[in-house]
């Protein structure tokens, strides 16, 4: 009798380990699954290294929102390697990049047009300042970038935003809040060589509950466009053909303005 107790007691000591060895596996597989899962959910900017000009090392990476691309250039020459904001462009008629540099207080330093093809990026580097053009060359790099978070806090989207294109052109665009569901803008540019020409949009009130809205310039069916904030700049691009005559010559309210206040 005590025989058959001590094998019955084994027994159940054998199937409760391989229960609980199998709830072990099951759990560790759980988790290592989710584990993974998450890496992937991460997004990671493309990155490229190369020079301008044959001579000045550069490196550049940057992510997409839709048609917007956002980055940052680092002249690698430098003793400070500090981050230049890129923020730029796909070109309708073309689809070359546009990136452009801007300072911290919002002036464009730099142009670069390209077009990626395959492993390599080339084309051409300016300088507003001095209008000189260096050869872009760059080739992919496997270096991981986690992508920043460039979605606005609407609260914090209120304020002035500009540019300034050398002396060719600047621009000014305001947003006040109202309520929690309204506010308020103006658009005002100006374009100086050959001759001054300005472009302006009116204050007027808008309703704003998301990260974007639409506005169509009243008395007019062919002048619209799309404004779109992000954590520190709001792009401005028109949904239908610009006519020149709602403003002065080659004046323009489109393009990339970054917050300053």
């Amino acid at each position: 009798m005590k025989g058959r107790i001590y094998v019955l007691s084994l027994l159940l000591i054998s199937l409760f380990a391989l229960f609980s060895f199998t709830n072990s596996d099951k759990s560790n597989t759980s988790n290592s699954t989710n584990l993974t899962e998450s890496k992937t959910d991460q997004k990671k900017d493309l990155c490229w290294k190369g020079t301008l000009n044959g001579k000045i090392p550069i490196f550049i990476h940057y992510q997409f929102d839709n048609e917007v691309i956002i980055g940052e250039i680092i002249y690698l020459n430098t003793k400070s390697k500090t981050p230049i904001k890129l923020i730029g462009t796909i070109e309708d008629w073309d689809k070359k990049y546009r990136l452009l540099e801007f300072d911290k207080a919002g002036n464009i330093t730099g142009i670069i047009t390209g077009l990626p093809d395959g492993k390599e990026f080339n084309g051409i580097w300016s300088s507003l300042k001095t209008n000189k053009e260096l050869s872009l060359n760059l080739s992919t790099k496997d270096t991981v970038i986690i992508s920043k978070d460039y979605q606005p806090d609407l609260s914090k989207i209120f304020g002035d935003y500009e540019y300034q294109w050398g002396n060719k052109a600047s621009g000014i665009f305001n947003i006040t809040k109202i309520n929690k569901d309204k506010a308020s803008f103006n658009i005002y540019s100006v374009k100086g060589e050959p001759e001054l020409s300005t472009a302006e949009i009116e204050t007027d009130t808008i309703k704003l509950t998301k990260r974007e809205f639409i506005y169509n310039v009243p008395e007019s069916d062919d002048c619209e466009f799309k404004v779109k904030f992000f954590k520190d700049f709001v792009f401005i691009k028109y949904t239908k053909e610009h006519r020149s005559r709602l403003f002065g010559l080659n004046a323009t309210i489109d393009g990339i303005f970054f917050k300053t206040k």
